[in-house]
């Protein structure tokens, strides 16, 4: 777990068992036109999709897709280290690097023919869609993919502030109706669009490789809201805020933030 904002990730198991088991799940994707910018840099709403679709195609290979098919995100981290030339494919290793019983870090690696190198880690939450809570994961599950993680006591940790600064200042962002997903909430990937959004007129960041960006996700977002995009810059460092006016107050829906990762 990255519970410093410019600590590297920690490297994929070594075990080769594990890949057989599905503990740890490989697969490749075809990067398209919309996941890269002009320059044919991969974005970083790009790389959120296909992290949507490899946790899915994970379930399913492993065959936890019935019994455990509703996670809720509450972070995602994402750093590109380098990018390829498009069109490209790219390869996908997805596994468990910590594990509780109702949650987990999820970390998947991205390697592209062409160069593309992206490193995530994302803390999960099992979800009961009956009880509105953090469920237990089976046995079966923890045996399966806790064969991959670290151990050690996995607990929630916010990394980002909630808090807009009182100096930020707003960026146009506008929600479409196909923003929202099978949940009828905002999709994880549009927040990933708006930080991408707000990254737009530093491009000095831009280019800062590696460049990680972090998405804490504080409250739901659906159609009927008109969430405000807010940015403030402080030298390397970029903070983003998505926030909602609503009757009693103003709510963060997902602190952000940009910053190029320390290596040291």
């Amino acid at each position: 777990m990255a519970d410093v904002i410019g600590q590297p990730l920690d490297p994929p198991p070594a075990d080769p068992a594990l890949r057989e088991n599905r503990a740890v799940f490989r697969t490749t994707r075809t990067v398209r036109a919309d996941a890269v910018r002009p320059d044919q840099g991969i974005k970083f709403d790009g790389v959120a999709r296909f992290l949507q679709d490899t946790g899915m195609d994970h379930l399913i290979a492993a065959g936890f897709h019935e019994s455990h098919k509703t996670w809720i995100a509450r972070r995602t981290i994402i750093d590109i280290h380098a990018h390829g030339a498009w069109p490209e494919t790219i390869t996908l290793e997805r596994w468990a690097s910590r594990i509780g019983t109702r949650w987990s870090d999820v970390r998947i690696d991205l390697r592209g023919e062409t160069g593309t190198h992206v490193e995530t880690e994302a803390f999960w939450i099992n979800f009961n869609t009956e009880t509105g809570t953090p469920s237990r994961m089976s046995d079966e599950f923890l045996e399966r993919f806790g064969a991959a993680a670290a151990p050690g006591v996995l607990r929630w940790k916010r990394l980002l502030d909630p808090t807009p600064h009182p100096d930020a200042e707003e960026v146009p962002f506008t929600l479409r109706s196909t923003d929202i997903d099978f949940f009828e909430h905002v999709n994880n990937a549009v927040y990933w669009t708006a930080l991408e959004h707000a990254l737009d007129g530093h491009p000095d960041l831009r280019a800062r490789l590696p460049l990680r960006g972090i998405v804490e996700h504080d409250s739901p977002l659906t159609l009927e809201d008109a969430p405000r995009l807010l940015r403030r810059r402080d030298g390397d460092r970029l903070d983003v805020w998505l926030v909602q006016d609503d009757p009693d107050g103003v709510r963060t829906a997902a602190p952000m933030c940009v910053v190029p990762l320390n290596e040291a």
